[in-house]
């Protein structure tokens, strides 16, 4: 947790708090076609990530009128509860109760976090296979020293990729640091290559709200965000990308969906996967499908190779309802035997 989500949090509450990324545009306050009430995506390309139950797991009660509150509010709200988060180590019986709970909804895979899963791998890999779960893919630090035994740890769970909730170090704030953090990229995916595993980085904002005078080849620089540069001096081969279309939505501004959508395609060689999140025309993170995104645009523009459609919702007063609302709105409730 402590390098999925806290200090990205911090941030982006204080710049949502400063007037950043505003949700209260015209057109945000249009709900989904109502045509869209279920996605039917196969079972065994949904997953769910485990952050949705931090807060039962680390035993960190959310009022119900949170899951109203815009973003930014709602992680000042929660600023207290994060130093909780840091390095905790999950309590096994809530771990086991917790991934019972997912695979009861119907979710058969699961994408980890460092609070849930944290622990020994082997013993979270017999949890995972005794619930009928599949770890497809986890949030996890960049640090380059600890990055061998990370590996080894996704490999033990019998992930396919390997991940963070970031970009890592040394940041996107310079375009020196961009392309310095794309190089660090570069490196620890290519290791990743060689134990079998992908590497794949998750977004919020400010991946796209960091812009910097870039040469795409042709002697002219243009106003850049740090994503694009990031992609383009990225192997393909090595690092992949998670777009989280909630933030997204934030940093392209609620009413320009078609900005996005056509982001998406182009770039829909290099994203890997998709953070299913919606967003309310408050600004708040809600229910899959009782938002403002329209999902089957979204799934289009993304484009057919994108190998899992994950499930968030931060912090969400009661994590088994909205999971599966979640796992009911992508799935139209298709169930699967565990294991399969």
């Amino acid at each position: 947790m402590k390098g999925r989500h806290i200090a990205p949090l911090l941030m982006i509450s204080s710049a949502l708090a400063a007037g950043g990324a505003s949700a209260h545009d015209h057109s945000a306050h249009k709900k989904a076609p109502a045509a869209a009430r279920c996605l039917g995506l196969p079972v065994e390309k949904v997953a769910i990530q485990t952050y949705v139950f931090a807060s039962t797991v680390a035993n960190i009660p959310i009022p119900a009128e949170w899951d109203t509150m815009p973003v930014g509010e709602k992680f000042e709200r929660l600023k207290p509860s994060f130093a909780k988060l840091a390095g905790a180590k999950p309590d096994p019986a809530r771990l086991e109760s917790v991934l019972e709970q997912i695979s009861a909804i119907g979710y058969r895979n699961i994408e980890g976090m460092d609070l849930i899963g944290g622990s020994d791998p082997a013993a979270y890999a017999k949890l995972l296979k005794d619930n009928g779960l599949h770890a497809v893919a986890s949030h996890a630090s960049l640090d380059k020293a600890k990055w061998p035994a990370t590996l080894a740890a996704a490999k033990a769970r019998g992930q396919r990729f390997i991940g963070s909730g970031g970009f890592g170090q040394p940041g996107l704030d310079t375009l020196d640091h961009v392309l310095e953090t794309a190089r660090n990229l570069n490196a620890l995916g290519e290791a990743a290559s060689a134990e079998g595993l992908t590497l794949y980085v998750h977004n919020h904002t400010g991946e796209f709200d960091s812009r910097f005078p870039y040469d795409h080849g042709d002697g002219k620089p243009v106003m850049t965000s740090a994503w694009e540069i990031v992609a383009a001096n990225t192997d393909p081969r090595f690092v992949q990308f998670e777009v989280d279309i909630f933030w997204a939505r934030m940093a392209f501004k609620p009413d320009r969906l078609d900005d996005l959508l056509a982001f998406l395609e182009k770039y829909r060689s290099r994203i890997a996967l998709l953070h299913m999140k919606d967003l309310a025309p408050n600004g708040a993170v809600t229910d899959l499908g009782a938002g403002t995104t329209d999902w089957r645009r979204v799934i289009e523009a993304a484009g057919p190779q994108i190998a899992y459609y994950v499930y968030e919702f931060d912090f969400p007063a009661d994590p088994v309802k909205s999971a599966t609302i979640g796992f009911n709105y992508l799935t139209c409730g298709e169930k699967k035997p565990p294991g399969t």
